[in-house]
């Protein structure tokens, strides 16, 4: 999500707060008028009127939570870009076009694969894929003669919207 769709979200998200408001306060301001300027002929506050006012208030307060809430997720999302983006950025030229690679077979593959698509000598991408692991980015299976080689799901997800 760009900086452009965020500020149109919270924009809108503020007008519903804004209208939700404006309803609860003309629902609280006709249930005031009919409670005390009433009285005399004894008339009783409609239903509609107490549902409106709750379900206004409902939406405003819901609004509010999902504004502030929504706004921790976007720092929390936005810190976690920045770390993996320092971590790549550590990496060597191998390890990222090993990573690439992955990442474009839907976050698995053989060791053998890698070996033959980069044309690298075997020794190398081991020496690569052990970097990798060390880091916790990737993890190895065995599976028969070689190994099935998978990225950690949170960072495939984060490399993936980059």
């Amino acid at each position: 999500m760009n900086m452009k769709n965020k500020a149109n979200m919270n924009s809108s998200l503020i007008v519903i707060a804004i209208i939700t408001l404006f309803i609860f306060i003309i629902s609280f301001t006709v249930f005031y008028t009919e409670e005390n300027f009433s009285a005399v002929c004894g008339c009783k506050l409609p239903i509609w009127v107490i549902i409106i006012s709750i379900t206004s208030f409902g939406m405003f307060m819901g609004s509010l939570v999902y504004y502030f809430l929504n706004k921790n997720i976007l720092k929390e999302k936005t810190d976690i870009k920045n770390s993996v983006n320092k971590l790549l950025n550590l990496m060597d030229d191998d390890q990222k076009k090993v990573l690439n690679f992955i990442i474009k077979n839907s976050g698995q593959v053989y060791q053998s694969q890698i070996s033959k698509e980069l044309n690298n000598d075997k020794v190398k991408v081991s020496r690569i894929l052990n970097n990798l692991e060390k880091k916790e980015i990737i993890e190895r299976k065995k599976k028969g003669i070689t190994n099935l080689i998978i990225i950690d799901k949170d960072i495939m997800s984060i490399l993936k919207s980059k």
